[in-house]
């Protein structure tokens, strides 16, 4: 049985704010999670051993997908580095890397894994999504393929994308988006090279996708969601160091939301030794929303 970790909420959030088409309310699930890292300093290893970190905290995240749907949430997000931590140089995160398609694929990887080559990350996350029939958006390294025709290919022949994806309740996969605004130490990522206005609709919202430092003073791609893509709650896997006066997760995240009036979920790492927490709650505009939220667990 896996220890379960005691940062996991399940959060009510009503409809004041959300579009036409979406319910009034529904359920939704962050959850801050305590990562189990590779080690202080980077260090190469097989891919079988980079499989096996990820699976140890993959089976940690399955616990809290699989509580966060017995309580009926409709939509869980996970942290960013939450499957494998943050402790790399551009060779040594390689391991850790799949390819992942353009989302117009198709694809439940869940169903058919191996349809574009190995990858064990992007099945098991599908698996989640289905078997548990709840939405799951997590972080994870995409790696793509480049050569001399490309003028502003890396020099070891790839890119390599800190991206989220999401998958449906079905397993499908639907989203894929690379992290435009890199923060100083991902030395171990290429830049987008475009922002990517990542959104889908649902039943019961509209969502918009970016990660971590885009939330910072960039317009894009945060804004333009906001602005021109219309979307009401913003996912967003997130590593965040607290910094103090002004960039302290809960009071940055609430007066995000609060100034471009839509909703956060906001999934953390939970490392208070490095000063890395800030979950709490949901943040959003308030007006007349329902927020009541449970600690699942204690």
């Amino acid at each position: 049985m896996v220890a379960f970790q005691p940062h996991f909420w399940v959060v009510f959030l009503t409809g004041a704010i959300l579009g036409a088409s979406a319910v009034e309310t529904f359920l939704a699930a962050i959850y801050e999670h305590a990562v189990i890292l590779t080690g202080p300093t980077p260090k190469l290893v097989s891919p079988e051993e980079a499989l096996n970190l990820m699976n140890r905290n993959l089976d940690i995240l399955e616990e809290a997908i699989k509580t966060a749907a017995e309580q009926g949430a409709r939509i869980i997000v996970t942290s960013e580095d939450g499957i494998y931590g943050w402790v790399f140089t551009r060779e040594t995160i390689y391991p850790y890397l799949e390819d992942i398609p353009d989302p117009e694929v198709n694809w439940i990887p869940c169903n058919d894994p191996e349809r574009f080559g190995f990858n064990p990350v992007q099945k098991r996350l599908s698996c989640m999504a289905k078997n548990y029939g709840i939405y799951v958006v997590a972080n994870m390294g995409d790696k793509k393929p480049c050569n001399s025709s490309d003028p502003k290919c890396p020099s070891d022949g790839r890119y390599q994308y800190n991206t989220n994806v999401v998958y449906d309740s079905e397993g499908k996969f639907l989203v894929r988006y690379h992290k435009y605004n890199l923060f100083a130490s991902e030395i171990h990522f290429n830049f987008a090279k475009e922002p990517q206005f990542v959104n889908f609709n649902t039943s019961f919202g509209k969502f918009g996708v970016f990660t971590c430092a885009d939330m910072l003073n960039f317009r894009e791609p945060a804004i333009s969601l906001v602005e021109k893509f219309k979307v009401d709650t913003i996912l967003f896997p997130t590593a965040w160091l607290n910094t103090l006066p002004l960039l302290s997760a809960v009071q940055y995240y609430s007066a995000w939301a609060m100034g471009t009036r839509v909703n956060v979920l906001a999934a953390n790492i939970h490392k208070p030794s490095l000063d890395i927490t800030g979950n709490y709650n949901l943040y959003m505009l308030g007006l007349k929303l329902d927020l009541n939220m449970c600690n699942v667990y204690k």
